[in-house]
């Protein structure tokens, strides 16, 4: 028997285990109840403060949980954080899982606008805060919310805890109710509230159980998972909390996302699971310190919120071996959707796999269901590109606080994702960008994906990103270390465009290059589109404005100026 082989049975018996072990959890506060008293003293969490174990989380969410009754928090009232991702959001998340209470966990990197406008539409009981993202709304929160107690964190926070014993709530919480609001990004408007149940967390558990490779790697001897969280808390990340309480890990929190940060801490704590977004997973790969990093511990390596080029993800593999996997999902319709496996990263020979694997998001989860369709909502045959609609178990059944944006998000049932690709000859999806996103050159529509993951082929990109300005498809580049300090810019986007020339189609091939120092991004480490377009108009302007005064005669020079 081949060693994959024997690895996928493994695989399969853990998966067939974890998923008849919470067969016995009706609600998530089951489970946490079971990791607690399973797990006592194995560290459960390690953030800015230090290591807590089981037993420690239990006693601080415990005391949380009954700090909030005493305080008059219900099951079912909202409780709204706006917090650092750190051992405190956390925190909070088991405790409003014990009492029955609804958590919304604002993104940290949103303004202070936007949290107000959604403390404003959700009109919450309790907000806990950070003083330093907080300070410029505080005082109008207190003076429009008279009634919400709000807490800060720090010594606030400690003695709000510190005020009350633990004790488990005697609140009764069914299947169906409430846990907790998720936000969208926000990267096309206000961020929106989706309300998940207890019951849809644990499904979500249960078909990702289904999906996830377990066993593997080259650190099999671990007696349990290590896992570093390379995203928020209030992003993708969030929902991996029960699997990982559930299998007993310990869970990493980093003050930030860079490199640097991420890299100590997997080797200061073994770490053996990662989750990464692609453009994190990028920086990695083009650290030149990259090889002195000790990653030997990584067994798994879960990349997702956006798609991964092909070209990156074929040099990471060659690199650190066949121990990556992702999910295709959103807010709206929960991951997984699709599924690459680690399996499914190689070939027969151990080699990574082609372009058209590594490209794609994977194959259909089980018990979903995904179509990709035309304006008129027509499915659409293998091969053509349309929008991508889902239906799932998982997917969300309205905005909680904005009632008129459900409509064109539902069509008969599916949930309409926003997101436009294809699914291949194999049944795998290919995501292209969003809707949005699309680039109209008079009749072509070009989908962002088709020309960036070309893009990162060539040698010297680092990030690619395709923007509309006014009629023309303008893609943005920024180098990767060792061009950085290219002397002749100019060059070096001739050679990117020739490159583009051998490698697309001439209806792709975008108008114009910029080499870009910096891609702007967003908290969740996304390139934001819409910065970067304004960026390139504003640049595409001043050239317009000022090609008259490029002239050799200094008389020439002086009189455009006079008419400027």
């Amino acid at each position: 028997m081949r060693t994959n082989d024997y690895t996928m049975i493994v695989e399969k018996f853990q998966s067939w285990i974890l998923r008849r072990s919470l067969a016995r959890f009706q609600t998530a506060r089951d489970l946490v109840r079971f990791a607690f008293r399973f797990y006592g003293k194995r560290i459960a969490v390690v953030d800015r403060r230090g290591a807590f174990t089981y037993r420690d989380m239990a006693q601080r969410s415990l005391q949380l949980s009954a700090a909030m009754e005493d305080s008059g928090i219900k099951k079912g009232d909202l409780v709204f954080t706006w917090l650092p991702e750190t051992g405190e959001q956390l925190e909070l998340r088991l405790a409003t899982l014990e009492n029955g209470a609804i958590l919304a966990m604002f993104h940290q990197g949103q303004t202070p606008d936007a949290a107000l406008q959604a403390l404003r539409r959700l009109k919450p009981k309790m907000f806990f805060h950070d003083n330093g993202m907080s300070g410029s709304i505080i005082d109008a929160v207190k003076t429009e919310f008279p009634q919400v107690q709000c807490i800060a964190l720090g010594v606030e926070y400690e003695n709000f805890l510190a005020d009350v014993a633990a004790r488990r709530s005697q609140t009764a919480i069914r299947p169906q109710d409430y846990s907790a609001l998720q936000f969208t990004s926000g990267s096309t408007g206000q961020p929106k509230a989706i309300a998940v149940t207890h019951e849809k967390q644990l499904l979500q558990l249960r078909m990702w159980a289904q999906e996830l490779s377990l066993g593997g790697g080259a650190n099999t001897a671990k007696t349990h998972d290590v896992v570093l969280l390379g995203f928020p808390l209030t992003g993708l990340c969030g929902g991996m909390l029960l699997s990982a309480l559930l299998s007993g890990s310990t869970v990493v929190l980093p003050t930030d996302y860079t490199v640097p940060v991420l890299t100590s801490l997997i080797r200061r704590w073994r770490v053996t699971s990662v989750l990464l977004s692609p453009l994190t997973l990028i920086d990695l790969l083009d650290d030149p310190q990259r090889d002195l990093y000790d990653l030997s511990s990584l067994r798994h390596v879960i990349y997702g919120a956006d798609m991964m080029p092909a070209a990156k993800l074929d040099e990471a593999l060659r690199w650190l071996g066949p121990i990556f996997q992702q999910g295709y999902g959103s807010v709206e319709a929960m991951p997984p959707l699709t599924w690459l496996s680690a399996n499914e990263h190689v070939d027969g020979s151990g080699a990574p796999a082609s372009k058209e694997v590594l490209g794609s998001a994977g194959r259909v989860a089980a018990d979903v269901g995904i179509r990709v369709v035309n304006e008129a909502k027509r499915k659409l045959h293998d091969g053509h590109i349309g929008q991508i609609v889902v239906k799932t178990p998982l997917a969300f059944t309205g905005y909680w606080g904005y009632p008129e944006l459900n409509d064109a998000a539902f069509y008969r049932g599916w949930v309409i994702t926003g997101d436009m690709g294809y699914v291949d000859a194999h049944e795998r999806l290919h995501v292209l960008g969003r809707r949005v996103d699309t680039v109209h050159r008079g009749a072509q529509a070009i989908y962002p994906r088709q020309v960036e993951d070309v893009a990162h082929g060539q040698a010297a990109v680092r990030d690619a990103c395709l923007v509309q300005i006014n009629d023309e498809a303008h893609l943005a580049v920024t180098l990767r270390h060792a061009w950085r300090k290219t002397a002749d810019r100019d060059a070096l986007t001739r050679e990117i465009e020739s490159y583009l020339h051998q490698h697309l189609a001439s209806e792709l091939r975008p108008d114009r290059v910029h080499i870009i120092d910096v891609m702007p991004r967003s908290f969740l480490n996304q390139t934001l589109r819409s910065e970067l377009r304004e960026q390139l108009l504003q640049q595409t302007w001043e050239t317009t404005q000022f090609a008259p005064l490029l002239v050799s005669n200094p008389q020439e020079q002086e009189i455009a100026l006079e008419t400027v």
